[in-house]
């Protein structure tokens, strides 16, 4: 149960980001690379953010496809397989691009403000 480890790495992200005020909603962007299972994810979340501003919070998972891109022909596609590998060529040296993120997008405090995480916005700035 990863979930556990996962849920505690969020859960210090979402005190910093919410600098302990009480917390609402949490949206959270999971890579299907992760292997996170929701309904464990949420019960995992109860344990670890008891006692804290955001032991009431809704989680909001985003799922994100696995997208691959092909070393070699460049295809970037989805691929649904357990099989990493290149859906237009069938080349097993791939990329991934997208799909083994787990990231706090935004948190939204009770008082309705809505912080986005700002490793995000030093990420697309770089």
């Amino acid at each position: 149960m990863h979930e556990m480890g996962l849920c505690e790495a969020v859960l210090g992200v979402v005190r910093d980001v919410s600098d302990d005020a009480p917390v609402r909603r949490v949206r959270l962007r999971v890579g299907r690379l992760q292997g996170v299972v929701p309904d464990v994810f949420d019960a995992c979340w109860r344990m670890v953010a008891q006692d804290t501003g955001a032991s009431s919070a809704e989680l909001v998972l985003a799922d994100v496809p696995l997208r691959v891109r092909c070393r070699a022909c460049g295809a970037e596609n989805d691929v649904e397989s357990a099989i990493i590998a290149c859906p237009a060529c069938a080349a097993v040296t791939v990329d991934v691009v997208a799909g083994d993120e787990l990231m706090v997008e935004e948190v939204e405090l009770e008082d309705g403000e809505v912080r986005r995480n700002p490793a995000l916005a030093a990420a697309a700035g770089a």
